[in-house]
């Protein structure tokens, strides 16, 4: 996985409802927590699914707390390190094409 840089800007979005995004800064990502700080008033309650992206990797969670200081606990239940599906990606559509040119 891409190493997280803390101090990355990003959005805590709901997985149920895209009208429900706030934005936020990563505070830490160690092991499966992640601690963002929010800007702004966000409805997304503890329970919410969500997701946010460092520069690199897409991480899908559960709200596991959330602190009177505009922060939110996040237990990542899965991630996706982007560069390796885009390397997916490649290798998947060079395989189709050879499969057409045949």
């Amino acid at each position: 996985m891409t190493t997280v840089i803390t101090g990355t800007e990003t959005f805590l979005a709901s997985m149920t409802d895209p009208h429900q995004n706030v934005p936020a800064t990563i505070v830490s990502v160690e092991g499966r927590r992640a601690e963002l700080a929010l800007q702004g008033e966000s409805s997304l309650e503890e329970g919410a699914l969500v997701q946010f992206q460092s520069p690199g990797t897409l991480y899908f969670g559960e709200i596991e707390s959330k602190g009177q200081s505009g922060r939110a606990r996040i237990l990542i239940e899965h991630s996706v390190d982007l560069e390796r599906a885009a390397a997916i990606r490649r290798l998947w559509n060079t395989e189709n094409v050879l499969q057409t040119a045949r």
